[in-house]
């Protein structure tokens, strides 16, 4: 169960691997002004929900993922039960809460335009745990 206080919310996750391919690429660039003061948003190829990510997940592996919406209290509530940190549910819910009032509901062409490969999509990133009992 993945749950969190994204609302509505989109956002267009980015992968690890495409981060780090958008960095090694801007690096390695012989043009010193090529990226000279430029801000470079990476993002995925698609804008969705959480309830829209989770369930790619759960289709892509095949594993009994889902989305449970939270409110703000009850985010912080799981997280303080769970023993983590003040600093840590700050941080977190601030990552949900820019969920859930559409700030990072944008799609960029970054991966492809720098590395000349396409964004990886939620249902094809790497980076799914093995799912734990529910609570």
């Amino acid at each position: 169960v993945i749950r969190g206080p994204g609302g509505d919310g989109r956002v267009a996750f980015a992968t690890h691997d495409d981060i780090a391919e958008v960095i090694a690429t801007v690096a390695a660039d012989d043009a010193e002004t090529a990226h000279d003061g430029q801000v470079l948003e990476v993002t995925g190829p698609e804008s969705i929900t959480l309830a829209e990510c989770v369930e790619q997940i759960a289709r892509a592996t095949g594993r009994g993922y889902r989305y449970e919406p939270q409110t703000l209290p009850e985010a912080f509530a799981q997280r303080w039960a769970d023993g983590v940190s003040g600093v840590q549910i700050e941080s977190w819910i601030s990552w949900y809460q820019a969920i859930a009032t559409g700030e990072l509901d944008r799609v960029t062409d970054v991966v492809p335009r720098i590395t000349g490969s396409e964004a990886t999509p939620v249902a094809r990133a790497p980076w799914f745990p093995e799912p734990r009992s529910s609570r």
